[in-house]
């Protein structure tokens, strides 16, 4: 059973289209993670911990 799985698997991750689907996706929910942390509009920077210098 597990061998037609990993058969099937790696038949299924060599077709191009797939994997440029799949990769295409990932990419895109990285880019939807980084516009969900800094979308807000928000670039001030932080407070110095050595404000003495």
């Amino acid at each position: 059973m597990t061998r037609s799985w990993t058969t099937s698997i790696t038949a299924v991750c060599a077709n191009r289209w797939v994997r440029g689907a799949a990769l295409t996706v990932y990419y895109l929910a990285i880019i939807a993670g980084l516009v969900a942390l800094y979308g807000k509009g928000d670039f001030s920077s932080p407070k110095f911990i050595y404000q003495g210098f």
